[in-house]
């Protein structure tokens, strides 16, 4: 009987020194991806010092932006002074007041800014309830790492208006739009220390750019889907626009790739579309999109034999339509114009409680919209985010 070779065994020290390879490789991975986390930066600032606040401080301004986007409150609602009270901590470095507007939940605002927080191992060195000098019920955050205060942050919630205010005082919400023509206009817009979201295309060069810099500065956004129109394409909404010779597992693709490069987002809304929009298949395929994620519909100046309105109702989809479109009046040299238009939409908002308006971006808006939100212009008109108007679908 021939004999067999020896089996060739594997030397326990090269496993040995392969498995101590491997677990240095994940350690290294692992530690890479915890420096590169917020919670590894927090811990690199703290590990600096006195030395790491002004970064500690940014880190932690970052997470609150976090945690106060995710319980739905805009950027706008947003202000930031001096701290004038110290601790045993030290000055806190910003003070943040947060404004939440009436009947909204003090408890989830403090939970979502604590649990965003707490994924970056920053601390709620302390916190307390109160009443402020207009009655608002307050939450007060101090708010750190290491023992270091970065942040006081004062929720505050309005009470809800008298019967008698509630009867004088309406709700305009305004969406500026045509940003998507002019980057260098869109950049001047954004920047604004002014309450009002932004209608956005998804499909132009500038788009993701657009979409980026409206989240850095808070932004609510209305994304502005093109839709075929009569004539087309002599008459041209721009690049991807939804073709009624589309299919509708090609029309959901899109819309759907349109919503993950813009979210999150307010609402949907038409940019042209006077073909699209009586097309049952297309706007079947699009209403289907929307209601699996719980967008409402903004119909912007609807053609007579549009089916969105019915078919909305069938859908279960919510469908609005603005209560003014600003726009031959924003493009002149001069104001005139657009000031007696904008008094007829203000006089509008007072008689309906509530408003919707769609404003042109161009050069002459831009210098309009300081003076037109004067408190003191308003008279009794408050200009509040496009969410806390535009209804959403029930889950």
């Amino acid at each position: 009987m021939p004999r067999r070779k020896p089996r060739k065994t594997f030397p326990a020290r090269a496993v040995v020194v392969l498995a101590a390879l491997a677990l240095l490789a994940f350690g290294a991975v692992q530690s890479f991806q915890l420096w590169r986390s917020d919670r590894g930066q927090v811990l690199a600032a703290r590990w600096m010092g006195r030395g790491g606040d002004a970064r500690l401080t940014q880190l932690v301004s970052r997470r609150l932006h976090a945690g106060l986007e995710s319980a739905h409150i805009p950027r706008d609602s947003i202000s930031e002074s001096a701290p004038a009270a110290t601790d045993s901590a030290g000055p806190a470095r910003a003070r943040w007041r947060v404004g939440l507007p009436p009947g909204a939940s003090l408890f989830q605002a403090n939970y979502a800014v604590t649990h965003a927080l707490d994924e970056a191992g920053v601390e709620v060195l302390d916190g307390r309830e109160r009443y402020g000098r207009a009655g608002e019920a307050q939450v007060v955050l101090r708010v750190g790492a290491g023992g270091r205060t970065t942040h006081q942050i004062v929720l505050a919630r309005m009470p809800a208006p008298t019967l008698e205010e509630a009867d004088t005082q309406a709700r305009l919400a305004l969406v500026i739009f045509g940003l998507g023509e002019d980057p260098a206009l869109a950049a001047s817009f954004l920047g604004l220390s002014a309450p009002f979201a932004v209608s956005l295309p998804p499909a132009t060069p500038n788009s993701p750019a657009l979409f980026k810099s409206a989240r850095a500065h808070g932004r609510e956004v209305l994304l502005q889907v093109p839709l075929e129109p009569i004539n087309y394409p002599q008459v041209n909404p721009g690049p991807g626009t939804i073709l009624v010779t589309m299919k509708p597992s090609q029309i959901t693709a899109l819309l759907r790739k349109y919503l993950d490069q813009a979210r999150p987002v307010a609402g949907v809304a038409n940019h042209m579309g006077s073909l699209a929009t009586q097309d049952m298949t297309v706007m079947g395929a699009v209403y289907r999109e929307l209601h699996r994620q719980r967008l409402p519909f903004l119909h912007v100046t609807p053609v007579p034999g549009a089916v969105c309105k019915p078919l909305a109702a069938d859908l279960g989809v919510v469908y609005e339509e603005p209560d003014a479109v600003i726009d031959y009046e924003a493009r002149g040299p001069k104001s005139a114009l657009l000031e007696r238009r904008w008094k007829d939409v203000l006089d509008g908002a007072r008689a309906r409680g509530h408003s919707v308006v769609l404003l042109r971006a161009s050069e002459l808006t831009r210098t309009f919209l300081p003076k037109a939100l004067d408190p003191k212009r308003l008279k009794g008109v408050n200009i509040v985010p496009l969410s806390s108007i535009l209804r959403r679908p029930a889950s």
